[in-house]
């Protein structure tokens, strides 16, 4: 059965605690009066016996407990209209309306004769009541509770005594004639007066002769848009309206006049801290002719210009002030007075200013008017309103780091202004901004970094720029504001002339979601970093451009948003004037998909480089994002780093394309590039590293880059590639033009085979550097691989590292005439036993064969092998490091008539026994430093290898035999053979068979005598 208890508001998933204690309470709760604490703050409606305390809350100045109800009710109710006019005779009149006695208040200019200035006496009737001491202290309480502190007064207490009397008299007539006194002269307190506009003051009026019968008086006033007058109490209250300068006359009855002269003029009023009575408050025009109020109400001259240039200067006070207080300072007749601290070379620290109440004027700019007041807490709300030509707010509170809030419509009146670049720069304390901050202002055209930096904003507000039809520049409005969390509605509404928003969101890291329509109303324009660094991004609303229609530039748009998961389809689709997407998603690190059309129909985007730049979780493109790029040139670094890419994008629409280098070096994970891939793209030049180390990749298909007949450079375009096991003999077809090749298939540790045709198009080709350098798995080269090449000139470390090569065709040079250079050609191929005997029979212009088989298994050389090589002139470890090498023919460089160098040509050859007789006699040989140098099977006679009488020519033998422990005949003789020696240290070093070990030199055996 269910109890019958008033409804609960526990939310449902409350516990039975909860549940238990709302039953138990319902009820009482239940019957309370739902008005209680309405009716309880109601002076008509409080019971009785709360009224004492009411009155305490209401702050009632005289409180007397033998009062009536209804007198107790009506003095609370009476207390609020004391407070708001403490410090006025209708104050000190409501205090007396409780007191039993008759009073009278009597202003010091009302009595007769006049009293001392700013006094009052308060006359009480006693009204036949006896007037005790509690009854005098409770009317003095009263007054001087409600009185201004000011103003002094007296007590004077009359009495009055009722009965019958009994008198007897009698009474005569007479004329009399009294001539009468009229006023003859009017005198005004003040001669002039400069007010700011909405400021009042009185003016005290004093009417000679003191015993002119008729003291009443007019008031008027000769501009009334400028100044009103009224008279109050005797005196008359002058209301200022808007600048100008007009006159105020009083006229008494007889005629008589004066007249106050009224300047409305432009005022800056401040409070500020006095840190040090000798630091400027402010900064002006040193010609004006000012006036500063320190909070007394005195327009006074008490201060002293710091001169910061030949016109401005800064103010400095010479009254005495308290350090360590607030005063709130007026400056009256200025236009230029502002807070600046430097201009130039010169700068000063001035008194802290805490808060700007107003400034007025006509001045034309506020640019820099409290930058830099770091003690800045608050700026009044309407503190602006009365600068109607105001133009540039450059820079306005820039670095203002105290500031953290700011009033609601604080710009509205500002209806001339144009630019408010760096407005709030640096303001690390400013949290939140009111909605409409700028709405309406229709003449801005510049925001630049208007927030920049503000690192404590949270939200940009609703409508922040709303309506600024002519604002042109949002260029990193909230560049580094790292706590945004939002973008309010309708920031950007009305905009219709924006072009430029570069960096506008740049590092908002805790940007977390973008409005679809924030952009409605902008026609487009420049968008470079727009978003960067905006690092808690998860995904993009798809029309977040759509309407930016005149966009033209989203370089790094995107980039570093490493939370970015998507891109919408279509993102940019249609955005038919947009020229540039470098790096727009670069360093989008958890970025896996990328939606269809994203670039659809920008048909005059030129460059994508580094457009997903380390997109490295990036999985899936969509096949057509590049549809309609007709104008792309580059895709340089495009897809670099996106090391977990599995395919690639068409971009059968880009005919323009100039370069790809880069284009998708490191994508770790793409398997295979598609027969066609870059075919007919005749514009390209290059592709310097674009698949470097896309260690997955296994093939590459048919014609790839077929028809790229403008491509001159293929360096590393596949370095790196140790999965790739098969190339397709025409995808270089039609590439006529390429003149370097280095690096291109290097470190593959799957390719077995070449395809003959791989180089047959290739008629500029000049250098094949490291093309195939540690393709460990290649067994044998094709015949005619080299064919097409004819214009080769290098082939430097060209196979050098193929572990695995085993076979050369002998007519793998034969076409390649212009060759000069095959330095390390097949360096470190360890499986090469045989060398073709033709192999450079058609290369006539070599010149050098550095370290050409170094380290190969080469077990025997042909004779021939360079006898068509005459230019040769340095053979510098040539056949190094071959340890299965035994013999070498006599005839091996017969034809080499102008070889000078043989430096280290068979050192580290361990198996070398044999040397042919007379091995260097046809050379001009000068240098065999190191020649044999660890050659320990070397049993050749020494003086069979040199055989002629002399070899004057020879100066270097240094180490040339070192190690040579099995080396036979006479060193003494060689040493006669090269008289000109001058380096042949270490020459015989361990040589220990020789004939005369023991005789030779000890500098020929090692470095010392």
């Amino acid at each position: 059965m269910t109890a019958n208890y008033p409804a609960s508001i526990l939310p449902p998933n409350a516990t039975a605690v909860e549940r238990a204690i709302d039953r138990a309470s319902a009820a009482a709760l239940a019957s309370l009066p739902v008005h209680l604490i309405r009716w309880v703050k109601d002076p008509d409606s409080c019971p009785l016996a709360l009224l004492p305390w009411l009155a305490w809350e209401y702050q009632v100045d005289t409180w007397n407990i033998d009062w009536s109800e209804q007198k107790k009710r009506d003095a609370i109710k009476r207390a609020h209209y004391i407070h708001r006019h403490r410090g006025t005779v209708a104050a000190v009149r409501h205090a007396l309306v409780d007191s039993p006695f008759g009073t009278d208040i009597v202003e010091w200019f009302n009595q007769n004769p006049k009293g001392d200035p700013y006094t009052f006496r308060l006359n009480v009737y006693q009204n036949d009541l006896p007037v005790t001491e509690y009854d005098q202290q409770d009317l003095k309480l009263a007054v001087l509770r409600a009185r201004n502190l000011r103003s002094w007064f007296s007590v004077h207490v009359f009495g009055r005594l009722q009965g019958t009397s009994y008198a007897a008299g009698y009474m005569y007539a007479t004329e009399k004639i009294t001539p009468r006194f009229v006023p003859l002269q009017v005198i005004l307190s003040r001669d002039e007066l400069n007010l700011a506009p909405g400021d009042s003051e009185t003016v005290t009026v004093t009417i000679l002769p003191e015993y002119a019968e008729d003291k009443t008086f007019t008031v008027t006033t000769s501009d009334k848009t400028i100044a009103t007058a009224r008279i109050v109490d005797g005196a008359i209250v002058v209301m200022a309206a808007k600048r100008g300068s007009c006159s105020v006359t009083v006229t008494t009855t007889n005629g008589v006049s004066a007249a106050i002269g009224v300047k409305v003029v432009a005022v800056m009023k401040f409070v500020t801290r006095i840190d040090n009575a000798n630091r400027q408050l402010f900064f002006v025009h040193m010609d004006e002719d000012f006036t500063v109020d320190y909070g007394d109400g005195i327009d006074s001259r008490e201060y002293r210009l710091d001169p910061a240039s030949a016109i401005y200067g800064w103010v400095v006070p010479t009254r005495e002030l308290e350090e360590g207080r607030e005063y709130t300072i007026t400056v009256k007749n200025t236009e230029t007075a502002s807070f600046q601290r430097a201009i130039g070379n010169v700068s000063v620290t001035m008194n802290t200013v805490r808060e700007i109440i107003y400034v007025t004027g006509n001045r034309d700019n506020l640019t820099s008017f409290a930058s830099g007041a770091t003690g800045l807490v608050r700026v009044h709300a309407g503190a602006f309103d009365d600068l109607p030509k105001v133009q540039s707010c450059m820079s306005i509170f820039r670095d203002c780091t105290s500031l953290e809030e700011l009033p609601s419509g604080l710009f509205s009146r500002l209806t001339t202004a144009t630019d408010f670049t760096s407005a709030f720069y640096g303001c690390i304390a400013l949290a939140i901004l009111p909605d409409g901050l700028f709405s309406g202002l229709t003449a801005v055209a510049h925001f630049i970094s208007v927030f920049e930096k503000c690192t404590a904003l949270t939200s940009t507000g609703n409508s922040t720029f709303s309506g600024c039809a002519s604002a042109v520049s949002f260029n990193s409005a909230f560049d580094g504001c790292t706590a945004l969390l939002s973008v309010g509605a309708g920031v950007f509404k009305g905009c219709f002339s924006a072009t430029s928003f570069s960096y506008c969101f740049r590092g908002c890291r805790n940007l977390l979601v973008l409005r679809g329509d924030m952009f409605a109303d902008v026609p487009g324009g420049i968008f470079t970093g727009v978003f960067q660094n905006s690092a808690a991004l998860t995904e993009l609303p798809a029309g977040l451009f759509h309407a930016c229609s005149e966009a033209s530039h989203f370089g790094g748009a995107f980039s570093g948003c490493s939370q970015l998961l998507s891109v919408p389809a279509e993102l940019f689709a249609g955005l038919s004037k947009v020229t540039y997407f470098g790096t727009v998603f670069s360093g989008c690190s958890l970025l896996k998909t990328v939606g269809a059309g994203l670039f659809a129909g920008c048909s005059l985007a030129q460059t994508f480089a580094s457009a997903f730049y380390s997109c490295r979780s990036l999985e899936t493109v969509a096949v057509d994002i590049f549809s309609g790029c007709v104008s792309a040139t580059t895709f340089a670094s495009v897809f670099y780093g996106c090391s977990s890419l599995t395919a690639l994008p068409s971009f059968a629409d880009c005919a323009k394309v100039t370069t790809y280098s880069y284009a998708f070096a490191n994508c770790e994970s793409l398997i295979k590039i598609e027969a066609g891939a870059f075919a007919d793209k005749a514009l390209v030049t290059t592709f310097v590293y674009a698949f470097l180390n896309c260690h997955s990749l296994v093939s590459v298909g048919e014609g790839a880059f077929r028809g790229c007949s403008a491509l001159t450079s293929l360096g590393y375009t596949f370095s790196g590639c140790r999965s790739l096991v098969s190339l397709a003999g025409d995808m270089f077809a039609g590439c006529g033009k390429v003149t370097a090749v280095d690096f291109l298939f290097n470190k593959y540790s799957a390719l077995v085979g070449l395809p003959k045709e791989l180089f047959s198009d290739m008629v500029s080709l000049k250098g094949m550097g490291s093309t195939f350098q540690d393709c460990s798995a290649l067994i044998a080269l094709p015949s005619g691989l080299l064919a097409g090449c004819v214009n080769l000139t290098s082939l430097t470390l060209t196979f050098s590292g193929c572990t695995a090569l085993s076979v050369l065709p002998a007519d793998l040079l034969e076409y390649n005439t212009l060759l000069t250079s095959a330095g390390s050609m097949f360096y470190d191929c360890t499986s090469l036993a045989d060398i073709p005997p033709t192999l450079f029979a058609s290369c006539p212009l070599i010149t050098a064969f550095g370290a050409t088989f170094q380290n190969t298994g080469v077990a025997e050389i042909p004779e021939n092998l360079f006898s068509s090589n005459p230019l040769v002139t340095a053979y510098g470890q040539t056949f190094r490091g071959c340890k299965n090498l035994r013999s070498v023919p006599a005839g091996l460089f017969a034809a080499s008539v102008n070889a000078t160098v043989f430096t280290n040509v068979f050192a580290d050859c361990l198996a070398l026994e044999i040397v042919g007789a007379g091995l260097l006699n046809t050379t001009a040989v000068t240098t065999v430093g190191y020649l044999f140098d660890g050659c320990s099977s070397l049993r050749s006679d020494i003086n069979a290898i040199f055989n002629l009488e002399s070899y004057p020519v020879i100066v270097t033998t240094t180490a040339i035999f070192r190690g040579c422990a099995l080396l036979t005949g006479k060193g003494l003789v060689f040493m006669a053979k090269v008289p000109n020696v001058t380096a042949h240290y270490y020459a015989f070093y361990s040589c220990a068979d020789l004939d005369d070990y023991d005789d030779l030199p000890g500098n020929w055996i090692t470095n010392k005598l």
